[in-house]
């Protein structure tokens, strides 16, 4: 997919400005941004129900979506559910190919019971399998674990990775938990004012800063030339900063097999949380927009 150049406009106001990205198959991408950042504007927009802005969004004909709380009817089971929705896209509901993802989200056994009898959570959950009916090369999730608790959260988180890596489905996900988009996501767009800020590969690979000050620069590039532990970010005559996933344990031994010794040593975890509050310099904060 292709979002080219987005822009959106309110009563004059702009809510997005020349947004653009590429989303690819497979991949689960995490959009995060305070409040009244455009987040939710944008990801109607890519699931096609904002039909007026500039700009434009190429291959998202087959897109499912869960944006605000799920539409659902109180009196109807969860399997009515499936079937009805199954329906407006033009297909019969086959249980036997939603039988994983159902039991998975721990909703199997739960099919024939009416709505008004779900936890909120367990509505949530549906919505997930909902957006998913039309068989979509991407889904759009605003949300997907609101009302969970932390380990009803983690199963959803886990079954969102399955979905992307056995169905090949992009997902792009919102979320004011900071811990579900660091646990699900390998890369996250920051949106602030309407613009994307900064697009972000958040990987295990990259999960520490390492800086490393050295006594002359001669020790520092004897280590630049031999170190693989990751991509240095920073240096200059006698400090380097590295981001890696690798123990500190690890960098120590091969200064010792280098016979290097350090002025001074620091490992920071490259939590989501940090990295936002370097960006944008406060909590974060999410509401609707």
């Amino acid at each position: 997919m292709h979002v080219n150049s987005i822009t959106k406009k309110y009563n004059g106001s702009v809510v997005l400005k020349k947004i653009s990205f590429d989303f690819k198959r497979g991949e689960i991408i995490g959009l995060i941004g305070n409040n009244g950042a455009g987040k939710s504007t944008l990801m109607k927009i890519i699931a096609q129900t904002i039909q007026t802005f500039d700009g434009s969004v190429e291959d998202n004909s087959y897109v499912g979506y869960l944006i605000e709380e799920p539409k659902l009817f109180s009196n109807k089971t969860g399997l009515a559910h499936l079937s009805y929705f199954s329906k407006i896209y033009g297909n019969i509901f086959k249980l036997d190919e939603y039988e994983k993802l159902l039991k998975g989200l721990q909703l199997f056994d739960v099919l024939n019971k009416k709505v008004k009898e779900y936890s909120l959570g367990m509505k949530q959950k549906l919505g997930i399998v909902i957006s998913l009916l039309n068989n979509p090369s991407y889904d759009i999730l605003d949300e997907p674990t609101n009302s969970m608790d932390i380990e009803t959260s983690l199963e959803v988180l886990q079954q969102l990775k399955k979905m992307a890596n056995e169905w090949n489905v992009g997902i792009l996900i919102s979320s004011h938990k900071l811990e579900d988009i660091e646990t699900v996501c390998n890369r996250v767009l920051f949106l602030e004012k309407g613009t994307i800020f900064e697009d972000q590969q958040f990987s295990s690979r990259s999960r520490y800063v390492l800086k490393l000050v050295f006594d002359n620069p001669t020790d520092l590039a004897i280590f630049t030339d031999h170190q693989e532990f990751g991509s240095v970010i920073h240096s200059s005559e006698k400090t380097i900063k590295i981001e890696t996933g690798v123990e500190n344990s690890e960098v120590f031994q091969l200064l010792n097999q280098l016979g290097i010794k350090l002025i001074d040593f620091t490992a920071e975890k490259k939590t989501l949380r940090n990295v936002y509050m370097k960006k944008f310099g406060g909590e974060y904060h999410d509401t609707k927009y």
